[in-house]
């Protein structure tokens, strides 16, 4: 008995021991392999084709495996090799495959479990998984989703220069479709700009508000064919340059911003368009406290590039700009208009294609000179002031200046440049280059000095010279000047003719060049293979996108509410960078139905390192699904029908003649979210059945916002209100019928030619006018509306040949200068507009067959006339006075008119002008002073001093005025007899004629030297506080 209990004992010992083995034999314990992938890196560079094996326990296991890899529809010969491990206490196998994987191969791994810890197997030991190769976030089959995303760039760091900023937002909607192996995808949205960068002493600051931010990719068999990256919108510009003491500011309203960025078949371009006005200005002042002072007004800023594969293919720069520019340094000062500056660059495949410098100007100078006690007065008068450089060739170089000497030293001074001819010359060497002769005019009048040192001791005399500057017309060469020639005629008397050595020094254009600027970044989103479905534990490196890696790990399973049902999906983290240190994200990715390998939501933060500097960018990112549009995610019995909410023009309405575009948009809307069409019918308005969309494309705003637009034009000569049928149909065939009424307005009249006989007239002038009009309707009444100015309402009358001819007449209310003349068009059937332009066709050309009563694109011409400036009118009487025994006074009186106001009246009195008086010119008053009659009666006045000495006779005064404008007439004569009252010589108690006679002598001898005594005192030569002339034009 008792060895029968020894054996017993043992057998139990015996199965208990045995009771695991078995329990794995029977398949009672849940013996289990998780097969996942391991598609990462050992290298850092290609990823791996391996997967892991995690076994339920930390036995040993002898296993089986078979991998079936089908690539484009062969099976490869893979061979495996198995690396045995643990992990969180459990036995793994790493599977190690000498095949590539690619998007759409099928690969299938089979494992059997033999034997655990030598224990054979024999049920429940067989597991397998398949999974289909696809690319991150498309899923295989054909669908349609919106997805709505928010996304932001940043850039900040900090060099020598100063800091670097550059942030980027975009919030919008995206669309995503699939159709075989092309997978299309859509963003459209808005955003925010703002850039801040110091280079070299240049600050440059744009904010921009995006108002259209548009993204398109066209993914083919996994590989991206195509991208396209469109923004514009508008926001201000600032640029700051500090060079030489000189602060250069240019502050611009950018009103047009476009920036776009593609890469189609391989090739990269980048372009840039900005286009503003505003203001610049320069502030200089250097240790010596010499000032600068320039302020413009910008009326052009245009800015645009173009680069492709890193060439720079066009490159244009544009200023137009008028301002004033002074400078002021220790007594002197100037002060220059200018009436326009121009500079215009423009290149195209590395040729110059346009290019100018024109400054154009004005103004006036002065300084003040001290030696010795004594003083000179300097004052000049710039009359023009031109330079015109045209495709790289001087055409003008004028300048006028006129300028007087007064204080100690009396003179006048003046220089007269410009070019003469143009031509051939040879240079030192004998070559022959083409030049502009360039003549120089200069002379130098002194009439009198009264002390001091100036101008080296020189003494009084007459200065002139003339030179001849033989310059090379090429203006990015040095050295221009071939040959100089000079006579020069004075004191120092010279001539001469040279040719300078190394002269010219021939230069290449230097074509513009593309340049890594702040923001130039190409950040797009990770890429790579992935399994589909993904399970939990996949272990995946997504290196399809240069620049972006992460490495990615599947986590858990969850539910996911979108589109009013929950997806099955399964939970990720990853973190960028090969290290893993370069940021993270997050998300969730569809593991079960059609939309499997669709990343329903993902939120990304990570660091972008690129340029040659390692410097860095940050994106932070967020997306998720908006809508399924298909395949429907519900039956046909749950589906309703899609309902029709408006129809409108977004404008509010079109006009007819194809004179506008509009953009027609219904809102409707579906529970399921599964329209999947809209047609319009606009045959009713000369059009074609449309179908509208609810994608960013043709004129629509916003993607998946339930407004479906096309764009549509009404080509013919419909008007009025018209009923626009629309058909809407869902996945299931649901179709909903609706309409609405559009508006189409009729197209006025367009002038096509205007010409003015003559264009350029003074007021009071008569003016022909011609022009011809166009309307599909009939042109019924041109009129031109003076009004506007004072004048008349003309109509015009419609000849034989289709021209409206008449004429008027220039009324006194125009103000100088170029006036637009508007003219009012009206059709047959009451369409009317007010024009100031005409359209410029070609000859030849001929409006488009779908719209033919749309006129050819040609040039907008300004219906410009020119009015001259004409000075005022002065009627003035001759006077006749009767001398009265003593100084009286007498009335000068003038009638003087002007249509655009009189500023000054002024006369010439010669001998009657007051012994106090330094000034050759009087001022005539209308304000009710000074002896005037009646204030602002047009009558101006002043009061004659009429002086026992001034003798009996005719005496010549000079009346001038001028204008608001300073257009001033010539001297005007007055002729003023003084006669002598007649007097009965008496003797005893009256005057006798002999003592009348003499006291007169008395008088007049006084007079000389009082007149003598002041003309020394003042240099001998009469006042010089005004030479040449004063700010009212006179000379």
């Amino acid at each position: 008995m008792s060895g029968n209990k020894s054996i017993t004992s043992i057998v139990l010992v015996g199965l208990l021991l045995l009771t695991p083995l078995s329990v794995y034999a029977d398949g009672t314990d849940p013996l289990n392999v998780d097969i996942t992938t391991a598609w990462t890196s050992q290298s850092g560079t290609d990823n791996d084709h391996a997967y892991l094996l995690t076994f339920s326990s930390n036995s040993t296991f002898d296993i089986s495996t078979e991998i079936t890899h089908i690539q484009n529809g062969t099976e490869l010969n893979v061979s495996v090799f198995t690396t045995w491990g643990y992990e969180n206490g459990v036995r793994t196998a790493h599977l190690l495959l000498n095949s590539t994987l690619q998007w759409a191969d099928q690969v299938t791994v089979d494992v059997t479990v033999n034997s655990i810890d030598t224990v054979v197997t024999t049920n429940n030991n067989f597991f397998t998984r398949s999974i289909e190769v696809g690319t991150w976030n498309q899923p295989m089959a054909d669908h349609e989703i919106t997805l709505t995303t928010s996304w932001n760039l940043l850039q900040n760091y900090t060099t020598v220069d100063g800091d670097q900023y550059f942030r980027l937002n975009f919030d919008g909607h995206g669309w995503q479709q699939r159709i075989g192996d092309v997978l299309n995808s859509w963003e459209l949205g808005d955003g925010v700009m703002v850039t801040e960068e110091n280079t070299e002493g240049v600050s440059t600051n744009m904010s921009f508000v995006l108002d259209s931010i548009w993204k398109n990719e066209t993914i083919t068999a996994g590989l991206l064919t195509s991208q396209v990256i469109d923004a514009r919108g508008w926001g201000y510009l600032v640029i700051t340059s500090e060079e030489d003491e000189a602060v250069t500011q240019i502050i611009a309203n950018v009103s047009d911003a476009w920036i776009n960025h593609s890469m189609i078949d391989g090739i990269n371009s980048e372009r840039i368009r900005l286009e503003a006005g505003g203001l610049m200005t320069i502030d200089s002042t250097n240790e010596s406290s010499t000032t600068i002072d320039i302020d413009a007004e910008l009326s052009v800023f245009l800015f645009e590039t173009w680069d492709e594969n890193g060439v720079r293919k066009l490159s244009h720069n544009q200023i137009e700009a008028l301002g004033d520019f002074i400078i002021i340094d220790d007594g002197f000062r100037m002060d220059i208009s200018l009436d326009g500056m121009e500079i215009l660059e423009r290149w195209e495949d590395g040729i110059r294609t346009q290019h100018r410098e024109n400054i154009r100007g004005h103004g006036t100078f002065g300084a003040e000179d001290q030696d010795d006690n004594a003083t000179m007065v300097i004052n000049g008068t710039i009359f023009n002031l031109e330079t015109d450089v045209v495709n790289g060739q001087t055409v003008t170089d004028d300048i006028h200046i006129d300028g007087t000497l007064s204080g100690d030293v009396q003179g006048t001074f003046g220089i007269v440049k410009g070019i003469e001819t143009s031509g051939m010359q040879s240079n030192y060497s004998g070559d022959e280059f083409e030049v502009n002769v360039i003549h120089e005019e200069s002379w130098f009048n002194i009439t009198g000095i009264n002390g001091g040192n100036f101008f080296d001791g020189a003494g009084a005399g007459a200065y002139h010279n003339n030179s001849w500057n033989y310059q090379s017309v090429n203006s990015h060469w040095d050295n221009r000047t071939v040959r100089i020639a000079w006579e020069e005629t004075g004191p120092d008397a010279s001539s001469g003719d040279d040719k300078p050595e190394r002269s010219p020094i021939q230069n290449n254009l230097t074509q513009p060049e593309m340049e890594q600027a702040l923001g130039n970044i190409t950040v797009g989103r990770e890429t790579g293979l992935v399994p589909i479905p993904m399970a939990i534990g996949d272990n995946v490196r997504l290196n399809g996108q240069d620049g972006i890696v992460l490495e990615i790990v599947a986590n858990s399973v969850a539910n996911d509410p979108r589109d009013n049902h929950n997806f099955h999906v399964v939970e990720w983290t990853g973190s960028y960078g090969d290290s893993g240190d370069a940021g993270i994200a997050f998300g969730s990715i569809i593991d079960e139905g059609p939309l499997r390998g669709l990343v329903s939501s993902v939120t990304r933060s990570f660091e972008i390192e690129y340029g040659a500097n390692d410097e860095s960018a940050f994106l932070n990112e967020t997306q998720y699904i908006d809508r399924v549009l298909s395949p429907s995610i519900v039956t046909a019995e749950e589906n309703t029908d899609p309902v029709l909410v408006s129809l409108t023009l977004e404008e509010g309405l079109v006009v007819g003649e194809g004179a506008s575009v509009a953009h027609l948009v219904a809102h409707a809307t579906d529970d399921e979210w599964n329209i999947e069409s809209i047609t319009a019918d606009l045959t009713v308005v000369g059009g074609e059945i449309v179908t509208l969309n609810d994608k960013g494309l043709s004129g629509d705003n916003a993607i998946g916002d339930d407004r479906y637009t096309t764009q549509m034009m009404v080509p013919g000569l419909e008007v009025g209100n018209f009923t626009i049928n629309v058909t809407i149909t869902d996945y299931f065939g649901a179709i909903t019928e609706g309409s609405g009424v559009i508006q189409v307005v009729d197209d006025a009249p367009r002038l096509t030619s205007v010409e003015f006989v003559p264009h350029i007239a003074k007021r009071g002038d008569l003016i022909i006018v011609n022009a011809i009009a166009f309307d599909g309707h009939g042109v019924e009444s041109v009129q031109v509306d003076m009004r506007v100015f004072g004048g008349q309402l003309v109509d015009l009358l419609l000849l034989e040949n289709e021209v409206w001819a008449g004429n008027f007449t220039l009324p006194n209310g125009m103000t100088p200068g170029s006036h637009d003349i508007p003219f009012i068009v009206t059709d047959s059937i009451g369409g009317k507009q007010i024009l100031r332009h005409w359209i410029n066709i070609d000859n030849g050309a001929q409006p488009d067959a779908a719209t033919p009563y749309r006129l050819p694109d040609g040039e907008h011409v300004s219906t410009t006339m020119t009015v001259l400036n004409t000075a005022p009118q002065i009627v003035a009487e001759d006077m006749i006075i009767i001398r009265e025994d003593s100084t009286t006074t007498a009335l000068l009186e003038a009638e003087v008119s002007d249509a655009d106001g009189v500023m000054l009246v002024r006369a010439k009195l010669g001998i009657f002008t007051p012994i106090t008086q330094n000034e050759d010119w009087s001022k005539l008053y209308d304000d009710g002073s000074n002896g005037d009659r009646v204030a602002g009666d047009g009558i101006f006045s002043l009061q004659l001093s009429i002086r026992s000495g001034i003798p009996d006779g005719t005496h010549t005064l000079l009346l001038q005025a001028s204008d608001i404008y300073g257009e001033a007439t010539g001297e005007v004569p007055i002729v003023v007899t003084l006669e002598e009252k007649e007097n009965v010589i008496t003797g005893g108690a009256g005057i006798s004629s002999t003592m009348l006679v003499m006291a007169l002598g008395i008088i007049a001898i006084i007079g000389a030297v009082v007149v003598m005594f002041v003309m020394r005192k003042e240099g001998g030569d009469g006042d010089k506080s005004n030479p040449g002339g004063d700010r009212f034009g006179f000379q």
